[in-house]
């Protein structure tokens, strides 16, 4: 079920507005496209004492008294995509701002980089970006146009939403489906293309008999019940002034937006697909052969991170370091990190997820996303641009050195059920 959010939630996120829609394009759920920006400094990683102490040891061999040394390797430096005011990317901020990296002996450089010019620079051989840490529909369509390159973790799943105005959410809930199927068919729908919360929507009413007729006569431009928008402030406009009826925005916005456009949230998009995948981690195929140990390095970091992110659902105190870290380092503020992270906003994970990019690619295609590429994503076997090996290294890594760590297990569990 959705989870269920404060009645201040909206207020909260509400209060925030005025200066996020300047950084909407910034914000975007996965798939929006972003533009680069040069980092304008370079930030020092500040180790968090309290997070650096709650790692588990660094890889290594044992001495005297059972004690764990690191085993020293000369690791090349990464250059990885921070992009800007996006706290989505919260494990890298974890790793970066709390010591994780340095910890591991590698040096991260973080450049503000989203979009097609991160997929460009990855591409090249000039060694920009080596990294990129949020979008998935637009590596794909790279993938389709020649790009070689790699899938290697994760860093976040769901975060979308259905949105209506506010008092005509009930009319497109269902009794025994989340969504109202003939409703839904029915109404004038909005949404910025590529959009994560339409492609799991629309792959919810294929699942749920809805013919693939019936869907293209909806979506059909010249004279189907959908309208495109920019980003997701026009459509949360749109919906607000009644051009459409049903909108598709992902779950920050929903809420940012909720009471400044009068919304209210249909369904969260991770009730039509659990766990769906959004923003992947994804390199070329060549810096990841050429970098292989500081990609294992990298991904050691990241989960340690993660692991102390996760901590915070528990430990008041590991939640406090994590909502204070990312609201510095993002500049926003804490009210809206602490929500974002731990008010169900979005999940964060790193495992890569095989079958999940198989089922939303698969998803993508059917949504007519793909059309136009020189690949057939229809027929293309996209696990050929999945590679598992640095974070399945790492996590192994970390296990033999922790064998009594329960959620190096739990992780190692989910990687042998989706990979």
């Amino acid at each position: 079920m959705m989870r269920k959010f404060g009645k201040g939630f909206g207020k909260r996120f509400g209060i925030l507005a005025a200066s996020t829609v300047l950084a909407a394009s910034l914000l975007g759920g996965c798939g929006v496209q972003g533009s680069i920006e040069d980092q304008k400094s370079s930030e020092s990683a500040s180790v968090s004492s309290s997070a650096v102490e709650s790692s588990s040891a660094s890889s290594g061999t044992e001495q005297g008294g059972g004690e764990v040394v690191k085993e020293k390797k000369d690791l090349v430096p990464l250059s990885v995509s921070y992009p800007a005011g996006n706290i989505r990317v919260t494990v890298n901020i974890l790793a970066l701002q709390n010591g994780y990296f340095e910890a591991e002996g590698l040096t991260v450089t973080p450049v503000a980089v989203g979009g097609n010019d991160a997929l460009t620079a990855i591409n090249e051989d000039n060694g920009a970006l080596d990294i990129l840490t949020a979008g998935f529909v637009p590596d794909v369509q790279a993938i389709g146009a020649g790009y070689e390159l790699s899938f290697i973790a994760g860093t976040a799943v769901e975060g979308g939403s259905v949105i209506a105005k506010k008092g005509n959410a009930d009319k497109f809930k269902g009794s025994d489906t989340v969504l109202n199927l003939e409703a839904v068919t029915n109404a004038k729908l909005g949404f910025a293309r590529n959009e994560a919360s339409w492609v799991v929507t629309r792959q919810y009413l294929l699942d749920n008999g809805i013919s693939n007729d019936v869907i293209q006569g909806i979506v059909d431009e010249a004279h189907g019940n959908v309208s495109y928008y920019a980003d997701a402030t026009a459509t949360a406009q749109a919906v607000q002034k009644g051009e459409v009826e049903l909108g598709f925005l992902p779950m920050e916005f929903a809420l940012l937006y909720a009471d400044a456009y009068d919304l209210e949230i249909v369904a969260a998009a991770g009730e039509l697909s659990p766990n769906y995948v959004c923003c992947r981690e994804v390199t070329s195929k060549k810096r990841l052969e050429e970098k292989y140990d500081s990609f294992v390095a990298y991904e050691r970091a990241r989960i340690q991170a993660f692991e102390y992110y996760k901590k915070g659902e528990t430990d008041a105190t590991v939640k406090a370091d994590v909502v204070k870290t990312v609201a510095e380092y993002s500049g926003k503020e804490a009210d809206y990190v602490e929500t974002y992270l731990y008010g169900g906003v979005t999940k964060f994970a790193v495992d890569p997820n095989t079958e999940g990019i198989k089922k939303y690619v698969q998803a993508a295609y059917n949504s007519g996303l793909f059309t136009g590429n020189a690949v057939d994503f229809g027929s293309y076997d996209i696990t050929q641009n999945v590679n598992t090996s640095a974070y399945k290294q790492a996590l192994d890594e970390l296990i033999a050195e922790n064998p009594d760590n329960a959620f190096y297990a739990d992780l190692l569990k989910e990687y042998q059920g989706a990979n």
